[in-house]
């Protein structure tokens, strides 16, 4: 006898064959503007702004220094177990700003990086933002990740006291974030920012090993 799945699971089965599908290298994926020739150009505003993060999965990914994302803020939502928080994503807000490190990546390398980031998973999507190098005015464009489930509230108009547990990132990531920043060049003001962000006080014990964080202070 033939068993049937029920609709839901085929429905989420083909929606995961179809992120892959374009993950893997649709016919558009040259026709995207970050694309150049054998390469791509991330803008990560994350744990990705760490060489030491990044170069797990993508090892020759090579930075081209700090760039800024105007029209957007940085935020946080969705636990990551592995994190022991919230991560960051990118909210389009009028009068704001993102910094992060801009990096140039093998073409070839844009499956592991959309599995990295949950696009495959559902988590995030990919967009393409356009950046501005540090010290530069013209645009680059480059793909960035944007949660799927963005927060509706911006962290900042917040109360200190009204964060609620599930929009604060751990301690060990936000050590992250900072030293990546630091070690990216972007402005000190920047930096500033991020250290006062509020955290859960959480031990991501395996990350903090993996990327060597343990003595780094916030």
């Amino acid at each position: 006898m033939i068993k049937h799945r029920p609709l839901g699971v085929v429905a989420s089965l083909l929606s995961i064959f179809n992120r892959q599908k374009h993950s893997l290298g649709s016919s558009d994926i040259q026709d995207l503007p970050e694309v150049i020739g054998c390469k791509f150009l991330y803008f990560g505003f994350g744990s990705n702004m760490l060489a030491h993060r990044i170069h797990i999965q993508n090892p020759t990914a090579m930075r081209l220094g700090p760039a800024r994302l105007p029209g957007y803020r940085l935020d946080f939502a969705s636990f990551s177990s592995r994190w022991e928080g919230a991560v960051a994503t990118i909210v389009p807000t009028q009068r704001d700003e993102v910094w992060g490190s801009l990096w140039e990546i093998d073409l070839s390398k844009l499956p592991d990086m959309d599995n990295q980031l949950g696009f495959v998973r559902g988590l995030y999507k990919p967009q393409t933002v356009y950046v501005k190098l540090r010290d530069e005015s013209k645009d680059t464009p480059a793909r960035a990740y944007l949660q799927v489930q963005q927060p509706e509230s911006n962290l900042y108009e917040l109360s200190w006291d009204l964060i609620p547990e599930t929009r604060q990132p751990s301690k060990t990531y936000l050590q992250c974030l900072v030293r990546g920043a630091i070690e990216s060049c972007i402005p000190e003001e920047y930096v500033q920012r991020l250290r006062s962000i509020r955290h859960n006080g959480r031990i991501a014990a395996e990350k903090e090993k993996e990327l060597e964080l343990q003595d780094f202070q916030l």
